[in-house]
């Protein structure tokens, strides 16, 4: 069996109520989705975790939206017997509908789901994290948006880059401060140099001003992350709403330039970081760790 007919047997079982189940795991591999998952781990569960988290899956995503425009492999969207629902959600990318391969779904969700299941260290949080990696991308198949190779490979892709940043974690963290600046310089401009396509551009400028942000957050604001329930609940809000009115303000302000897509992006990434944190603090929702002397203070890539 090729792919067109697994694919096409796959959509066959398409049904109203199983329609509504691949929306919900559409939704959660969307970027939208992520837009809203990756920061409350850096602002209320752990900013070490929440950091590399944030550059992990940024530098997956990046690498994924390289592969869809080299190879450039069309969607099976109006093949003959394949059924597309939600094409709303494949309609994101510069090079639509040549964008299939690898699924952004696929790897992005391995990515966040798999090392969130690292973090956890818990039996239980894997097997649930593999259950929604699996429905998540099988959710592409069933919709008619992917290949069955895109899903594979988008996964394959995710682990290989997961296995690499674990291995590679502390050995950065322990670099001297130097050279986390210069990372977090060097790194999101050779993005560019690299990937100058729109989708570089923006998620090089999310690396930029969130790796200045880490940095200049732990020297500045030194932001204490609280127990309370509520006081999380409440920055996270006040965090999440300050990143969309940036999104769309921004974007609203900004023409439509190359250079202003680095710049907004980049201001998005300094407020997750740096921003966010100063409010927090400015409004007394979370304390300080002021009282540590400066030259105590690690910076933990």
């Amino acid at each position: 069996m090729n792919q067109t007919e697994l694919l096409v047997s796959i959509t066959k079982y398409q049904h109203p109520i199983l329609d509504e189940l691949a929306a919900i795991f559409t939704f959660l591999g969307n970027e939208e989705f992520y837009f809203l998952i990756v920061p409350l781990v850096y602002w209320c569960m752990s900013k070490q975790a929440g950091f590399r988290l944030f550059y992990i899956f940024l530098i997956s995503v990046t690498v994924n939206a390289f592969l869809k425009i080299k190879f450039a492999v069309k969607r099976p969207i109006g093949v003959e017997g394949v059924n597309s629902l939600f094409i709303e959600s494949a309609e994101v990318g510069s090079h639509y509908p040549y964008d299939s391969f690898p699924s952004g779904h696929a790897q992005g969700s391995t990515t966040l789901w798999g090392y969130l299941a690292y973090l956890m260290a818990k039996p239980l949080f894997w097997v649930l994290s593999i259950i929604l990696i699996f429905f998540i991308s099988l959710s592409r198949l069933y919709s008619g948006l992917h290949w069955p190779s895109d899903v594979l490979v988008g996964i394959f892709a995710a682990i290989i880059l997961l296995v690499i940043a674990v291995r590679l974690q502390n050995r950065l963290s322990n670099l001297s401060s130097k050279y986390h600046w210069s990372l977090a310089t060097v790194v999101p401009l050779l993005l560019v140099f690299i990937f100058p396509e729109e989708e570089g551009v923006k998620y090089a400028g999310f690396l930029f001003g969130a790796g200045i942000g880490y940095l200049l957050e732990a020297r500045t604001v030194q932001m204490l992350i609280p127990t309370n329930l509520w006081k999380k609940v409440a920055a996270y809000l006040i965090g999440v709403g300050g990143l969309f009115f940036l999104q769309v303000g921004l974007k609203a302000i900004f023409p439509e330039m190359i250079v202003f897509d680095f710049i907004r992006y980049g201001c998005i990434g300094l407020w997750g970081l740096l921003g966010a944190p100063y409010v927090f603090v400015k409004l007394n929702i979370y304390k300080t760790n002021k009282e540590v002397p400066l030259s105590e203070v690690t910076v933990r890539f």
